[in-house]
């Protein structure tokens, strides 16, 4: 891993909320390119291409709406 990832990945991890939240959305977007869902942006891997649409504002992690709540 070269240190533009680790530097965007640290960017990334504010963006976000937080480096657990970070890698459930990498990885749930993964699953879903994996799976055969279109990427949003192109690049060499399924990693780098959720890395991409993160920085660029095309995916986030959606919580669950707490139904016990209501």
């Amino acid at each position: 891993m070269g240190i533009d990832v680790i530097r965007q990945i640290d960017r990334l991890d504010e963006k976000v909320g937080g480096r657990f939240r970070l890698t459930s959305l990498i990885q749930k977007r993964i699953q879903e390119v994996v799976r055969g869902s279109p990427r949003f942006i192109e690049a060499k891997s399924p990693m780098r291409s959720a890395l991409a649409e993160i920085e660029a504002g095309k995916i986030e992690l959606i919580e669950p709406s707490d139904k016990s709540a209501e």
